[in-house]
């Protein structure tokens, strides 16, 4: 091979080619180095999210209110994106949801009670202690009592922990 030329799949190639050849190739490089960066930061946006948790019990009996579902609405809900989701309490009136990703949210808990007399209010419109977006409802439904409460406009902010507890004792939806 002469000095100066270099074979570059069966071709000869002057050094001047190569330098052109080299500089395509980190411009290439450089075009996957962004593309894989763009894709990097798309990933991150997806760890935008959240943990929630809290409690759930009545303050009338000292008593955890167990096995309620907790769901999360996406109150920005659409055919494409749905980040709603649900748990159930535990035996101690806990619940979690590990990853939530930011955004506004109806909180909802459902609860189902054998007895009248078990459930935490006896009106038939009511809202929580200090929740003033929460309206509550007792409806009959296969012979049980459920308590159903919504709290609308729960925010939740990108890498935050939200630690709550909520007091399922009622009071009036008119203002006593």
């Amino acid at each position: 091979m002469p000095w100066g030329k270099i074979e570059l799949f069966g071709f000869f190639e002057t050094k001047r080619m190569t330098k052109l050849l080299r500089l395509a190739l980190l411009c290439s490089i450089a075009a996957l180095c962004g593309q894989v960066a763009i894709v990097n930061a798309q990933d991150k946006s997806k760890d935008k999210v959240a943990s929630f948790k809290g409690k759930l019990f009545r303050s009338d009996t000292k008593q955890p209110i167990t096995n309620a579902r907790v769901i999360l609405l996406d109150e920005k809900k659409s055919d494409r994106q749905d980040n709603s989701q649900d748990v159930k309490s535990d035996a101690d009136g806990n619940f979690s949801f590990d990853r939530v990703a930011a955004g506004k949210y109806t909180l909802s808990i459902r609860v189902a009670y054998d007895k009248e007399e078990d459930v935490p209010c006896q009106l038939l419109l009511g809202k929580l202690k200090g929740e003033k977006d929460s309206s509550l409802l007792v409806i009959t439904e296969g012979g049980k009592k459920i308590y159903q409460i919504f709290i609308k406009g729960f925010t939740v902010k990108a890498n935050q922990n939200i630690t709550k507890e909520y007091d399922l004792v009622c009071v009036s939806a008119f203002g006593n």
